[in-house]
């Protein structure tokens, strides 16, 4: 026993030293890089300032001897344990790339995002003549932006009337001519040919059942300001608080309405629910045509309503074009997120694919375009009406990332009401409902588009 233990400790011992010497016949090298911290400014928030100092921290178990960003020598201050540098940030997206060297030449590198986007909200914006919220507002060629339906306050019904406001007009005017069914939370749609398709929605807030939806299809031509019903063939519309794409396919007008509340099994025993189908109906000779059914529709991520879904890059109507769908769904157990983009750009094959969601999750808030990539997220609130919010984001597509408008910004706290891009880079907010549930007359202008 004793002497086959020791052969055995001795055949080990023997394995033991081959390795050493193996080891020494390379050095060692250790893999370990240095890690990188931007600290300061708080890149998570759109930045007004154009130039910045940058701050960040660099930390390994061996001395730290150099760090750049975007190739520019970085000062090391040793009263912070920081290394500083300031830039000048061009307009839009800034890509930071953060490199750190420490004494033995290990390098590690580290990449970040900045917005420089000064902004500004005017509050001096042409005024409602009548509050509301949960309308829809469009543009008509001319750039006329027309105000439809909408409500007094979450618990009033649905109104029919109609406003415009002239291209670089000061108030909003009534129009002669009414919808021809009241409703809220409808989508109207602008055609190649400036028409508007109205969609949808509600004769209220508070959805009793399916009689409370509206089936009706309208057509507003702007040339004669009149409303004309639409006829519509195959299975009704039946939601509210859903949104509307309009797609130009092979010389067809498809028009594709995803999510909101509404009837979730049509038939003899119809249910008010939360939906997640996509359904298309057709615009052909002034006529809707169904396209599909609740049974034979594409069922997508989620059920959502009061959800945004913004084109990425701002077209004409029926170009087609990817979409960011964004929104949030409460209930006792918290918020459930909802979002992901839809791309129509390679018909006939529709892609989804996952994006991130909003910092702050919110419901019935608006969303615009801005060039270059750039979406902004208006408002809305969470569970309840009392949660509005007034501090927006923006999201980024070649980051794919949110940033949030600073918190000093002067929005007003609002839900339910619309955003309408003026230019590339203005866009106007009207109406919506307050924290007290009673709908606003107040418009605002977001012009991002300022100098500095």
């Amino acid at each position: 026993m004793r002497k086959e233990s020791r052969r055995y400790l001795g055949l080990w011992g023997i394995v033991a030293l081959l390795v050493v010497l193996s080891a020494c016949e390379r050095p060692f090298v250790e893999i370990s890089t240095p890690s990188i911290k931007f600290v300061s400014p708080d890149l998570s928030t759109v930045l007004v300032e154009e130039r910045v100092q940058f701050s960040i921290s660099a930390s390994s178990f061996r001395t730290v001897k150099e760090v750049r960003l975007n190739g520019v020598p970085m000062t090391f201050d040793p009263g912070s344990n920081r290394w500083d540098v300031t830039f000048e940030l061009a307009r839009g997206l800034n890509t930071l790339v953060a490199v750190a060297i420490d004494v033995d030449d290990v390098m590690g590198v580290d990449t970040a995002y900045a917005v420089f986007m000064p902004f500004r909200f005017v509050q001096n914006a042409p005024r409602m003549a009548e509050p509301r919220g949960g309308h829809t507002a469009t543009l008509v060629p001319g750039g006329s932006l027309i105000i439809m339906g909408g409500t007094d306050d979450l618990n009033g019904p649905a109104h029919s009337d109609a406003f415009r406001l002239l291209s670089g007009g000061s108030r909003f005017e009534l129009l002669d001519n009414t919808l021809n069914v009241a409703r809220t939370g409808h989508t109207a749609t602008r055609l190649p040919d400036g028409r508007v398709l109205i969609l949808g929605g509600s004769r209220s807030n508070d959805i009793a059942g399916i009689v409370d939806l509206v089936e009706t299809v309208e057509l507003f031509d702007p040339a004669t300001m009149q409303f004309h019903v639409v006829p519509f063939e195959g299975q009704p519309i039946r939601r509210t608080l859903h949104t509307a794409v309009l797609r130009n396919v092979s010389s067809s007008l498809i028009i594709d309405l995803y999510g909101g509340r509404g009837d979730i099994r049509y038939g003899d025993e119809p249910r008010v629910g939360t939906r997640r189908d996509m359904r298309s109906f057709e615009f052909v000779g002034d006529s809707l045509v169904a396209l599909n059914t609740l049974a034979t529709a594409p069922f997508l991520d989620a059920a959502i309503f009061g959800h945004t879904e913004t084109p990425i890059i701002a077209t004409s109507p029926g170009v087609l074009n990817a979409y960011l769908i964004l929104g949030s769904f409460f209930d006792n157990l918290g918020a459930d997120e909802v979002s992901f983009r839809i791309d129509y750009t390679a018909p006939p094959d529709i892609f989804l694919t996952d994006a991130p969601s909003m910092i702050t999750p919110r419901t019935r808030h608006a969303a615009g375009t801005l060039g270059n990539g750039f979406l902004v997220i208006f408002g809305g609130r969470l569970a309840s009406p009392l949660s509005a919010l007034e501090r927006g984001e923006i999201y980024n597509a070649q980051a794919d990332r949110f940033f949030l408008l600073p918190n000093t910004s002067p929005a007003i706290k609002r839900f339910g009401h619309t955003a309408t891009n003026l230019s590339a880079q203005r866009i106007l907010l009207v109406g919506g409902f307050a924290t007290d549930g009673n709908s606003l007359a107040f418009s605002e202008f977001f012009d991002a588009g300022i100098a500095n």
